[in-house]
């Protein structure tokens, strides 16, 4: 079995991890892959963004399976023309990937279609945004950028003040380019938040395990927004009835709604939820795995990944299979980052990797090899520190202590990840 996987992040590593742990005769090309896939796979530099040249490696190596990871190349179309010239692709199509690559047409479907979200109103001029949080919406309000922000175009407000402010950023300064033409004024949601990812063929969905992510910078989430600083795996109230409502009520409908309009969706289907007083509602839907989550769930899963992955991605239908089946304990996964992340990473500063335990996967994101040899920070998130252990309390220490081991100049991260489920268990003992 010869798979094609695309990306660089830690998100790639963790897949990467997972498939070569699953089955160690697979042969993995990586594409354009990190110092730490390649401890893994052959790395070949091809232009990801460019469906011609990737159909042609793809051709050229007779992979079986292509696995893309990062929502850019989807949305450019990369799925669209590898089915053209009959390649096994897992990914939707450029029209199914605008659930997350247009936060403005997939709210206006999930509200066509009865998808619990919260109420939104889109707009491309600030003047109306404005008007909308003040006579509509007031504070605090969600304001977001429609395109795709690398998980940064997101601003909670607390005041009508901020939320203007942040309406002036996105379509006025253009902070998040093309992806700030449109914004949506979005009501503020309170609850809990639930990252859930499922594999789906379309028509069926196969469940994982419900995860939590961390978006802001500092402990005691302070600070800006992120594309995340860690996660952990399970939650405690993403019970099997949960998971049941969701696939119901927000998974099923929302598949229904793009086969619908002529998009279906093939692939790995991520809903970021907010469970609220009324019950589950979307705060958005990602087109591809989540990253941190999934180097926090993959290494948890013990049945196989690459099956349904390739049922999928050949069109078979996944409605009979045995659902995932997982690992008893905790995972938690704890995210490095360069200083100045998430605005202006300062990189290139020269990484120092300890000697740590088996139980500890260090999955590469912002790293490169440089040219004497040395690894080196390259991106704003430089590597995630997933661990293991039976007990979610273990976990948690061994994955701070871990990547408090990383060394590089100005290394940041978190040292409270999962300190909500810390408390629940606290309070429940």
């Amino acid at each position: 079995m010869k798979i094609l996987l695309i990306g660089s992040g830690g998100r790639e590593h963790a897949l990467a991890d997972a498939l070569s742990r699953e089955n160690t005769t697979v042969d993995l090309l990586a594409a354009p892959g990190n110092p730490g896939i390649a401890d893994l796979a052959r790395i070949t530099a091809v232009d990801i963004m460019n469906p011609l040249l990737v159909s042609a490696l793809a051709r050229h190596e007779q992979v079986d399976l292509v696995i893309v990871g990062p929502e850019a190349p989807l949305e450019v179309g990369l799925v669209d023309h590898l089915r053209q010239e009959g390649i096994a692709v897992f990914g939707p199509t450029a029209g199914a990937a605008t659930v997350e690559t247009s936060k403005a047409d997939t709210k206006a479907m999930m509200m066509a279609a009865g998808v619990p979200t919260a109420r939104a109103e889109t707009h491309k001029v600030a003047a109306d945004a404005k008007e909308a949080v003040r006579a509509r919406f007031g504070a605090p309000v969600v304001i977001k950028a429609s395109g795709l922000a690398a998980g940064k175009g997101v601003i909670v407000c607390s005041t009508i003040r901020e939320a203007n402010a942040a309406i002036d950023r996105i379509l006025g300064d253009k902070a998040f380019g093309d992806a700030g033409n449109e914004c949506l004024v979005e009501a503020f949601m309170t609850g809990e938040e639930l990252s859930l990812f499922a594999v789906t063929d379309g028509y069926n969905v196969m469940p994982m395990l419900g995860a939590q992510d961390h978006k802001r910078l500092l402990d005691g989430d302070d600070g800006p927004n992120t594309g995340g600083m860690g996660a952990y795996t399970p939650v405690s109230f993403s019970t099997p009835s949960l998971v049941d409502q969701v696939t119901e009520q927000i998974f099923l409908p929302t598949l229904h709604a793009l086969r619908k309009r002529g998009t279906p969706f093939t692939g790995l289907l991520y809903a970021g939820l907010m469970l609220t007083e009324e019950g589950p509602k979307v705060v958005e839907f990602n087109c591809r795995f989540g990253d941190p989550e999934t180097q926090a769930i993959l290494p948890m899963l013990t049945s196989s990944l690459l099956e349904p992955m390739l049922a999928v991605a050949r069109g078979a239908r996944i409605g009979n299979r045995e659902p995932f089946t997982w690992r008893g304990g905790a995972s938690v996964t704890t995210v490095v980052a360069c200083d100045g992340y998430p605005d202006s990473p300062r990189t290139g500063s020269v990484i120092e990797m300890p000697s740590l335990s088996d139980a500890i996967r260090v999955y590469h994101a912002g790293t490169t090899r440089a040219a004497d040899g040395t690894l080196r920070t390259s991106g704003g998130r430089v590597v995630a520190v997933t661990a293991m252990a039976d007990r979610f309390e273990d976990a948690q220490r061994a994955s701070r202590d871990a990547a408090g081991q990383i060394g590089f100049e100005g290394a940041i991260s978190r040292r409270d990840i999962g300190w909500r489920e810390a408390a629940r268990l606290a309070a429940g003992a």
